[in-house]
């Protein structure tokens, strides 16, 4: 019989665990080392379940011969994918905080925040938009195109090496902790030009310390999703379960593009009393959540 090296092959498709076969069948993970081993043999009404599961028919799981397809092209393809999609986004969000930077330096070109007209707030506000225009169609795009990549490849068997995942866990903690240490100087410098008054303009110390933040955020992006994507076991449990996952990402997608609008809105109104104009924020912010959610959602 060739149940033994069949339950293996189709829990390794499945990208099932041990643990998780022995809990849909109500046994202890033992048992299913035991069956995959040949040392122990399931009860019928186990057979049928594992029939259910994997889909096949008794005589197959018990008789047939399941060769285990070579999935490393699908893990070339999908490393391939998955490096492209963090460097475009990064992109994106280095274009979004470009244009927040470059409003704040027009800002802070007039003599004083007193002196600002309304013309001034509107060409530089233009200047956001316009590179929030540009980098829309950059999320857009690639969003729809991890949607129909997850279609198409919606279980990956991970065949990364220890070696290749430790290798990168040691350059992403050592460029974590750079990042966030070059975000803190940035945080020093900005403490430093309010403390010793060295501008002319209130929104010169917080324009100064954006090109901090728009160099290291894309930077934290990237690692962070190449970062998972090694992590191939959530990515083929969240295939499995894709409405539960959509809605648990836009929600925390939607979170943080909130906190970081809101984060901006009291800056510019409790720190430089721009309450006339910073109600912007919260229009801009939402449109961007909407985006969000008609890239992610997938209506059955």
């Amino acid at each position: 019989m060739n149940l033994s090296n069949n339950l293996i092959t189709l829990r390794k498709k499945a990208n099932i665990s041990q643990e998780e076969l022995a809990e849909k069948l109500d046994v202890s993970r033992q048992a299913i080392s035991k069956w995959e081993s040949g040392n122990g043999y399931p009860e019928t009404e186990k057979l049928l379940k594992l029939c259910e599961i994997f889909n096949c028919s008794m005589d197959t799981l018990m008789k047939g011969k399941i060769e285990e397809k070579n999935n490393n092209s699908d893990l070339n393809e999908y490393d391939k994918f998955m490096s492209s999609f963090a460097k475009y986004i990064s992109i994106g969000v280095f274009l979004v905080l470009v244009g927040v930077t470059l409003l704040l330096f027009y800002l802070s070109s007039a003599p004083s925040i007193e002196n600002m007209n309304e013309k001034d707030i509107m060409i530089g506000v233009s200047i956001l938009l316009l590179f929030v225009l540009i980098s829309v169609p950059i999320f857009i795009i690639k969003g729809l195109k991890m949607e129909a990549f997850k279609k198409k490849y919606s279980n990956i068997t991970n065949n990364y090496t220890n070696e290749e995942i430790e290798k990168f866990d040691k350059k992403f903690a050592v460029a974590i902790a750079a990042l966030i240490s070059f975000i803190l100087l940035g945080v020093i410098l900005l403490v430093l030009m309010y403390g010793l008054k060295t501008y002319k303009n209130e929104l010169m110390p917080v324009s100064l310390f954006m090109i901090f933040i728009t160099i290291a955020s894309p930077l934290l992006t990237y690692f962070g999703i190449l970062k998972s994507k090694y992590d191939l076991d959530t990515y083929n449990k969240v295939n499995r379960k894709i409405e539960m996952k959509e809605a648990i990402l836009i929600g925390k997608i939607s979170a943080v593009i909130m906190i970081i609008t809101t984060i901006i809105y009291f800056i510019l109104s409790f720190v430089f009393n721009l309450w006339k104009y910073s109600w912007i924020l919260y229009p801009i912010g939402g449109m961007i959540c909407g985006i969000v959610s008609i890239i992610l959602y997938k209506e059955d």
